[in-house]
């Protein structure tokens, strides 16, 4: 066979092998093109299908959506209700974004927009936005409440999670955090952390607690929430302090070291301007409890003659709350303690007429 023979059946088989990738190539297009997508649609959350907005709408409100569709196949139109106050559109295939001009009629008004996506059910969500008449309110959830107060009390270290819902017809809430506990030196670091400070009606804040209070004093927090016109809600957040787990008491003058269990006495005409102040210094918090003579059983404060307090100096101050007129000497026990242990006693005495 000559040279030029070999070349023609080489480059024949060539153009045989590329017209037969191109077709398989061509044949594997056409498939996949005849394949069917099985789009899906969802809100993301619930809370989103219905929304309200303020009188004046001062930042975009964005509904978020669950698809596979990629963000051209995604449509979202108005139904009901719906003027030129009201539009919407697909930002991406996560988010629709929500905007409304200024309300300045005295009814709430709405507007409700279908999203679709080819082959899915469509979801629908609906916008409220308050008129000049409504008045804008803030309630908690999961918040206890004390002397008409929201407080929450923690341990002083392994605290679990603290969370609570805000829910409002006002646009969005904000929070502030008032913490007294930073110096402002640039050394401190918070003991807590809040997943966030702002949001709409009906999302749940998580405050967790990232450190063991090693003092002898309680940290807190006021967290300040507000919502348009709504009248602000505060909720006072502590930690309790480390309790002590040594103590040393002195007399009043701190030159005199006071022994566990030596007698406090007065006199029957005593009174509580008779008043006697111990020292004390402690590694952590203490607990004053007033019980029977020679018992760890406390009494209330009505079945006392006796006042015991932790002052605000870190003081023990004891005396009676009236003089004894029974006939007898009446006796109880001061005691001091760390958590749930006893530390120190101080038997006191009132002698009798």
């Amino acid at each position: 066979m000559k040279i030029t023979d070999l070349k023609f059946l080489a480059i024949a088989l060539l153009a045989v092998t590329f017209s037969f990738t191109l077709n398989s190539c061509s044949d594997d297009d056409d498939d996949k093109k005849g394949e069917e997508v099985n789009y899906t649609l969802s809100l993301a959350s619930e809370d989103d299908a219905l929304l309200e907005l303020p009188t004046d709408q001062l930042v975009d409100t964005v509904v978020h959506i669950t698809t596979n569709a990629p963000a051209e196949l995604i449509k979202v139109e108005a139904v009901e209700n719906n003027g030129s106050w009201c539009t919407a559109k697909v930002l991406n295939n996560t988010t629709i974004s929500v905007k409304a001009g200024i309300h300045t009629e005295s009814n709430d008004r709405t507007a409700t927009f279908k999203i679709t996506v080819p082959g899915a059910e469509p979801v629908e969500f609906t916008i409220t936005q308050l008129g000049t008449d409504t008045q804008n309110t803030i309630t908690l959830s999961g918040v206890p409440m004390e002397n008409n107060m929201y407080t929450y009390t923690t341990p002083y270290k392994d605290g679990a999670p603290f969370s609570f819902v805000i829910k409002t017809n006002a646009g969005r809430w904000n929070m502030t955090v008032e913490d007294w506990n930073d110096p402002e030196d640039g050394t401190y670091t918070p003991w807590y952390s809040i997943n966030k400070t702002s949001g709409r009606s009906g999302e749940t804040v998580e405050i967790r607690f990232t450190q063991a209070n090693e003092t002898g004093m309680m940290k807190n927090i006021m967290l300040n929430i507000s919502a348009g016109t709504a009248e602000p809600v505060s909720i006072f957040i502590m930690q309790d302090p480390m309790p002590a787990t040594k103590i040393t008491v002195w007399d009043t003058d701190e030159a005199i070291t006071i022994a566990n269990n030596t007698l406090l006495s007065f006199n029957a005409n005593d009174i509580s301007s008779n008043r006697v102040e111990y020292g004390i210094d402690t590694n952590g918090s203490i607990d004053v409890a007033i019980c029977t003579a020679g018992t760890s059983n406390p009494i209330t404060e009505e079945e006392s003659w006796l006042n015991a307090s932790y002052g605000i100096y870190g003081n023990i101050v004891i005396s009676p709350k009236s003089a004894n007129t029974t006939g007898a000497d009446r006796k109880l026990d001061v005691v001091l303690k760390g958590g749930d242990v006893e530390l120190f006693r101080i038997p006191v005495v009132q002698k009798a007429n």
